[in-house]
């Protein structure tokens, strides 16, 4: 995120010299628009070339890992507990996949 804020900055920085640069040279106002976007055209593609070699050579280390297995265990206990609670309330569980069952094929075979 932080490569786009840098891109937006330098192009943003580039319509104000463009402009401060127009308005120093120049009294007609065409040649003010022409300036102005000649020098965000510049400072756009400066931000763009900059900003390529800095990822080209910029190695970039993630400081945190993922914790994976921790969130796979979590989720894991969740899913049972939930099945448990599922077999619970709803007595008649395989009667209803059956039925989710074929709705599923019914959807898919609509879909073909």
């Amino acid at each position: 995120m932080i490569i786009y804020n840098i891109k937006s900055f330098i192009t943003v920085f580039g319509f104000f010299v463009g402009l401060l640069y127009a308005t120093l040279v120049t009294d007609n106002p065409i040649d003010l628009v022409v300036y102005t976007i000649l020098f965000v055209i510049g400072f756009y593609s400066f931000a763009n070339l900059f900003l390529a070699f800095y990822i080209k050579n910029v190695d970039v280390k993630i400081g945190t890992k993922f914790p994976q297995k921790i969130f796979e265990e979590d989720l894991n206990r969740v899913t049972k507990e939930l099945e448990k609670k599922e077999e619970e309330f709803m007595p008649q569980k395989e009667r209803y996949k059956v039925t989710i069952n074929k709705q599923i094929e019914k959807i898919e075979e609509s879909q073909k």
